[in-house]
C-alpha cells in the first residue's frame, strides 16, 4: 500500500491521540513501571530518576503520556537516564508516602536517595523537550568541584545566585552533596578541597566582597545537615531586599515571617531603606524584612487582607497563615486624600514588637456567619471555624475547599449522601458534625492545606488531635473512617445499612402507593363509563 505524506501525516497523529488516551505508558516504552515492591530498589541503585505520580483517569496524566514516552526514549538511548511511573491507584501508600497532592506530580530523584524531601519536584513545561532538556541539567553534577583559586573567581564574578562554598571539609561532602541535590536551582554549590580555610562561606551575587562564613559547628551539619539548610536559607537573603515573582520562593522556604513594605515613588523607599535595614539586622533569623513596588504588585496587599492603601506596612506569618497591619483609612476617608497616607516608623516598631511577643491582633478575613443551615453539611466561616471544629463535645469532619476545584465539585454530592445519612440517626445527630468551608475566602488558624479539597477529622475530646483523610472518597470510607477515629464511637456504617434499609421501605412503599393510585384511577373510570 502506497502513502503520500499527507496520509503519513494523518496517519500519525491518529496514533498519537490514540496513545494520548492512554496515561499509563506502553509495556514495550522506555518508562520503567514502579511498584511498591520495586520502587526503593530502583531508586536506591540509581544516579537520576524522573518519577511520574499519575492516576489512569487523570486527564493531565494522559495529554503528557506520548510526551513522556518519547522524552523517555531520548533519555534512555542517549544519556543512560531512567523515566518511571508509579500509579496511584494500585500504589496508594507509596504515593501519600511522596507527598503526592495531584495528578500528575513529577519528581526528580538523585544519588540513590529516596527522601521526598530531597526529592526536587519537577514544574517545567510537559514537553518532551523540555523533559529531556531539564533532565540533562539535572544530571549534571551538583557540586562544582575546583581546584584552581583563580577558577573559583571566575565562577563568584559571574553568579546570579548565592553561591556556597566548602573549603576543604571532607567529612562534610556527603551532605553538602546532598543539599546540594535538592536546592542547587536555587543556589550554586562549589567544593574546593585543597582549600586549608577549611570553613563553609556564602557569597551573595550582590556585589558584597567579603562572605557570609557559618559560624556554627561543623560536626553539627554532618550529624545533620538540615541545620546547613536552615542557615543557608535564612544567610542567602538580605536584610531588606526588593521581592518580586522570581525570588519569591527563597523567602517561603526560609519559613520566616515576611514584612512588606509597598511603596509608589523611589522617595518613599529611600526614606525607609536604612530603617528597614536595621530591622533586618536585628531581627535576623526571626523576620524577613522586604520592599514591594506596589505599582506592580499592588494587588498583593489583598492577599495579605490589607486595602490598596500605598505606602503601606504588614506581616505574614507564613507557616500559620496569619496577616497583621496597622490601621487603614476607610474607603471614604481615603478617597478624599490630597497627598499618600503617612506610615510612622514608631508604628512599624511596635507592631514588629507586638508580633515577637504574640500581642498583635491578627487581620482574619471571614465571610458573614449564615442565618440558617440550609442542608446537613454545616457550612463554617472564618469566625465560627474554631468554636466548630474544636468542640470537645463533638466528632467534626471538615472539608476545605475551593469553589473553582474541579475536585471538590465532584466530591460535593458525596459529601452532601454523608451527612444526609448521618443525620438520619438521632443518636449521631447530636455529636457528629458533617461540614465545610470555603478555604479561599476564609482565614484557618493554624491549619496546614496542601490542595483542594483537605479534609480533616477533628475527634471529640479536649486532648485529641485532628487527623488527615486520605482515603478513597466515597460514602462508604468515609463511614468506615469515622467509626475507626470517632471518640463518640459513631459506627457510620451500620447507620448506613439501617439508612438502606429505611430507603427501600419507603421506595416499597411509594410503589405501592402509585400502583393502588393506579387502581383508584381505573376504578374511578370504570364508574363513569358511559358506553
Amino acid at each position: 500500500m502506497m502513502f503520500n505524506k499527507k496520509t503519513l501525516f494523518a496517519v500519525s497523529n491518529l496514533i498519537a491521540s490514540v496513545i494520548a488516551q492512554e496515561a499509563t505508558a506502553p509495556k514495550d516504552s522506555a518508562v520503567v513501571k514502579l511498584t511498591t515492591d520495586n520502587f526503593k530498589d530502583v531508586i536506591t541503585n540509581s544516579e537520576i530518576v524522573l518519577a511520574e505520580f499519575f492516576a489512569p483517569w487523570c486527564g493531565h496524566c494522559k495529554k503528557l503520556a506520548p510526551e513522556y514516552v518519547q522524552a523517555a526514549k531520548i533519555l534512555k538511548d542517549e544519556h543512560n537516564i531512567t523515566l518511571a511511573q508509579i500509579d496511584c491507584t494500585e500504589d496508594q501508600e507509596l504515593c501519600m508516602g511522596q507527598g503526592v497532592q495531584g495528578y500528575p506530580t513529577l519528581k526528580v530523584f538523585k544519588n540513590g536517595e529516596i527522601d521526598p524531601e530531597s526529592a526536587q519536584t519537577y514544574n517545567g513545561a510537559r514537553t518532551s523537550d523540555a523533559i529531556v532538556e531539564y533532565m540533562i541539567k539535572a544530571s549534571l553534577p551538583s557540586v562544582i568541584t575546583v581546584e584552581d583559586v583563580k577558577d573559583l573567581d571566575a565562577l563568584l564574578v559571574n553568579a546570579t545566585s548565592p553561591v556556597i562554598v566548602n573549603y576543604g571539609i571532607s567529612k562534610l561532602d556527603k551532605n553538602f552533596l546532598s543539599i546540594a541535590d535538592s536546592l542547587n536551582e536555587m543556589y550554586t554549590f562549589i567544593s574546593v578541597p585543597s582549600s586549608k580555610k577549611q570553613n563553609i562561606s556564602l557569597y551573595l551575587p550582590s556585589g558584597a566582597e567579603e562572605p557570609i562564613v557559618y559560624n556554627g559547628k561543623i560536626d553539627e551539619i554532618v550529624e545533620d545537615k538540615l541545620v546547613l539548610e536552615k542557615w543557608l536559607k535564612v544567610e542567602a537573603l538580605p536584610y531588606f531586599g526588593e521581592i518580586d515573582g522570581s525570588i519569591f520562593q527563597f523567602y517561603v522556604e526560609s519559613e520566616l515571617p515576611m514584612a512588606y513594605y509597598f511603596y509608589v515613588t523611589d522617595d518613599q523607599l529611600e526614606d525607609y531603606k536604612e530603617y528597614f535595614t536595621e530591622l533586618g539586622k536585628k531581627y535576623r533569623g526571626e523576620i524577613n524584612f522586604v520592599s514591594i513596588d506596589a505599582k506592580q504588585f499592588g494587588r498583593h496587599a489583598v492577599n495579605l487582607n490589607m486595602k490598596e492603601q500605598f505606602p503601606m506596612f504588614a506581616i505574614h506569618n507564613l507557616t500559620a497563615n496569619l496577616k497583621y497591619g496597622l490601621p487603614q483609612l476607610t474607603e471614604e476617608e481615603y478617597a478624599e486624600l490630597t497627598v499618600p497616607p503617612v506610615v510612622e516608623k514608631s508604628d512599624i516598631t511596635k507592631l514588629i514588637e507586638d508580633f515577637m511577643e504574640n500581642k498583635a491582633e491578627p487581620i482574619v478575613q471571614s465571610e458573614e456567619i449564615p442565618d440558617i443551615q440550609e442542608t446537613n453539611v454545616y457550612k463554617l466561616v472564618g469566625k465560627t471555624h474554631d468554636d466548630i471544629a474544636y468542640d470537645s463535645t463533638k466528632d467534626v469532619l471538615v472539608k476545605y475547599y475551593a469553589p473553582w476545584c474541579g475536585h471538590c465539585k465532584r466530591l460535593a454530592p458525596i459529601y452532601e449522601e454523608l451527612a444526609d445519612i448521618l443525620a438520619t440517626d438521632k443518636k449521631a445527630q447530636n455529636k457528629i458534625v458533617i461540614a465545610e468551608i470555603d478555604d479561599t475566602v476564609n482565614d484557618i488558624m493554624g491549619v496546614e492545606i496542601p490542595g483542594y479539597p483537605t479534609i480533616v477529622f477533628y475527634p471529640a475530646g479536649k486532648e485529641s488531635e485532628p487527623i488527615l483523610f486520605e482515603s478513597a472518597r466515597t460514602v462508604e470510607a468515609f463511614l468506615e473512617f469515622i467509626k475507626n477515629n470517632s471518640a463518640n464511637k459513631i459506627d457510620g456504617p451500620a447507620i448506613y445499612e439501617e439508612y438502606k434499609k429505611e430507603l427501600k421501605a419507603k421506595q416499597k412503599a411509594k410503589r405501592q402507593a402509585e400502583l393502588e393510585n393506579d387502581d383508584d384511577d381505573d376504578e374511578e373510570d370504570f364508574d363513569h363509563d358511559e358506553l
